[in-house]
């Protein structure tokens, strides 16, 4: 039984693999019927398929090949995971619908401010994602934007200068008057604390910030999500995912966060920020949200072992290789 309370029955893995098998023979009949009455020419006697022996093998050489050049290595990244089916998806398999999100505005406070911001200062984040905010590593700003620190009633804070007028609104500030002007790029390398753990946030720079709504600065989750994976990766911060397969918050997350579904722990984190005071607004916004196609049911990025080739030692060779080739069309 799993923590979904859902009954599962073993299968052994042999009797899993061939069950597959037949399903995929099964769809290969209906698709070539289907292609012979569109009159393709074809030799439908020997197929090309994946899961025939002779591919496999040349698939399994080579693999091994590359392996023993070294270019083979296994790592973490961040995947479309369906907690109701718990498997990946690819984007195909994703369907969007309209749900309702907890949008909160997090306090940051500052630990080394490099001498460009005040030390008591605090960076502002926006995220519609609460639950994830236990996997938050770093904090994202847009190195060509301008961002300014104020002074207002709820402490000196850092946004997006563009984004002023919207957020004194929003988080009903009586006073927010500037003390300092600064482009994103001044402040990567700048040292916050996590809003309830015993953890750094490292403010680092990214071109995908943008400009039009939230307060200029991302929360960074580099195991929940592709573009903070990405630019994670400049800086050298690992993902790392304390959600297990089943949605569930592992045991990384303390004891009042540990174990609960994702989508339930979404109001703890609410209630630990709004005890500590890093919480300045929650409201309640409709968005579109990706669903298993299947379950019809949410779901959440999160960092799942992968396997990768890295091109960095034949780059020279793959290059010429190119060079090399007649291409027909030209241009392609």
């Amino acid at each position: 039984v799993t923590k979904s309370g859902v009954n599962r029955k073993t299968t052994p893995v042999v009797e899993f693999r061939q069950k597959c098998r037949d399903y995929a023979y099964t769809q290969v009949a209906r698709q070539k019927a289907d292609i012979k009455r569109l009159g393709v020419l074809g030799d439908y006697d020997h197929p090309y398929l994946t899961l025939l022996p002779e591919f496999e093998a040349n698939e399994i050489h080579c693999f091994a090949t590359m392996a023993l050049k070294g270019l083979i290595y296994k790592g973490l990244k961040p995947v479309y995971w369906s907690p109701s089916s718990e498997s990946e998806l690819a984007e195909a398999e994703i369907d969007y619908q309209t749900v309702k999100a907890y949008t909160i505005y997090v306090a940051f406070d500052v630990k080394d401010s490099k001498n460009v911001v005040s030390n008591d200062a605090k960076f502002l984040i926006w995220t519609t994602t609460p639950w994830t905010l236990p996997a938050n590593l770093a904090i994202c700003a847009n190195p060509k934007f301008v961002y300014g620190e104020y002074d207002t009633d709820k402490g000196k804070l850092v946004f997006l200068e563009d984004l002023k007028e919207s957020l004194v609104e929003t988080l009903n500030l009586s006073k927010c008057e500037l003390i300092s002007r600064f482009n994103g790029e001044e402040l990567d390398g700048i040292v916050c604390k996590h809003p309830f753990y015993d953890r750094d946030s490292l403010v680092i720079n990214g071109d995908y910030v943008t400009a039009d709504s939230g307060t200029g600065l991302v929360h960074i989750a580099p195991g929940h999500g592709t573009d903070d994976y990405m630019v994670c990766l400049k800086y050298g911060i690992k993902p790392y995912c304390p959600v297990d397969e089943h949605g569930y918050l592992t045991a990384d997350c303390g004891p009042r966060l540990a174990g609960k579904f994702y989508e339930d722990a979404n109001l703890e984190v609410l209630k630990i920020l709004e005890e500590n005071g890093h919480l300045l607004k929650e409201e309640d916004i409709e968005h579109s949200y990706p669903h298993d196609w299947r379950t019809h049911k949410p779901v959440i990025f999160r960092a799942t072992p992968q396997w990768f080739c890295s091109i960095e030692p034949i780059r020279k060779e793959l290059i010429e290789a190119v060079r090399n080739v007649s291409w027909h069309p030209a241009w392609g």
